[in-house]
């Protein structure tokens, strides 16, 4: 990376030719520790910068990047967060005059011959009635943890509210124990 500092090559560029001996090169790097394990750090600091950088909220991107932030916590590290849509009730019921999206209108009895399930006719509903079936508009899923659970979605938490999108409303699941992200955890 652009931001590795040679700290061997610097201790040997420091040494003068009529000083260089072991010692004093021994001496000059125990000089330049401190400085190369604040490289080390700022290093790292960087790499995170850069990837938070580059963060969107798209489903992929914010599952890639909770996986890896929290990897480190999981009980089995094989296991991934994964991130759950709620599904959709039905078709919305619209107003005349109203702009919004577009929908198909069948009608009452019309056969309809669609080799993709998903362009069948839906069951239309009350946007009060999808509320009342999605509680949330997604679910952050996480398997097992090994560190207390309160911590743990605080941290998540904080995480999700920075990437998701504005409006979007969201519950976590820590094997399959619903928590509502930001609020006390009763044990």
């Amino acid at each position: 990376m652009r931001y590795k500092l040679p700290a061997d090559r610097m201790a040997n560029r420091l040494t003068p030719h009529f000083l260089a001996g072991r010692r004093y090169i021994l001496f000059l790097q125990s000089l330049l520790y401190p400085l190369q394990a604040l490289n080390e750090r700022f290093i790292l600091f960087a790499r995170e910068k850069h990837i938070e950088a580059r963060m969107t909220s798209q489903t992929v991107y914010l599952e890639w990047y909770l996986n890896h932030k929290f990897k480190k916590y999981l009980a089995d590290p094989e296991d991934r967060i994964y991130i759950k849509e709620s599904g959709t009730a039905g078709v919305d019921i619209y107003h005349e005059g109203a702009g919004g999206k577009p929908y198909t209108l069948w009608k009452e009895g019309e056969a309809v011959n669609t080799p993709d399930e998903r362009e069948n006719p839906r069951e239309f509903y009350y946007l009060s009635e999808e509320k009342a079936v999605n509680k949330v508009s997604f679910t952050v899923c996480v398997p097992g943890i090994h560190i207390e659970e309160r911590e743990f979605v605080y941290m998540l938490s904080y995480i999700v509210n920075r990437y998701k999108l504005a409006g979007k409303t969201y519950l976590i699941k820590i094997d399959s124990k619903e928590i509502e992200p930001n609020t006390k955890i009763t044990t």
